[in-house]
């Protein structure tokens, strides 16, 4: 699936049309990276706290938080510029 994202997001890079469309679309496609990063840091922390792994699902989630934050990121480039500009193209 990961290898899918990322084969969107380089077909995008290589698309014609305008560069604010195009920009709006990498930043989608990065947050579906960024989703799909979190489901899987999400689910492997919930295991290692039911197998009492406490060090590891600590570590889990300081880079799930890694994750949500360059997600939020993503959304204030988003919303702020990227997504006014791709809608005046």
């Amino acid at each position: 699936a990961m290898k899918g994202l990322i084969s969107e997001g380089e077909e995008m890079v290589q698309a014609k049309g305008d560069s604010n469309v195009k920009d709006a679309a990498l930043i989608a496609a990065a947050q579906r990276v960024e989703h799909y990063e979190m489901a899987g840091y999400g689910s492997a922390r919930n295991f290692a706290q039911r197998l009492g792994k406490t060090n590891l699902a600590e570590i889990l989630q300081e880079t799930l938080d890694e994750e949500g934050n360059a997600d939020k990121i993503l959304t204030q480039i988003a919303e702020e510029s990227t997504n006014k500009a791709a809608a005046r193209a």
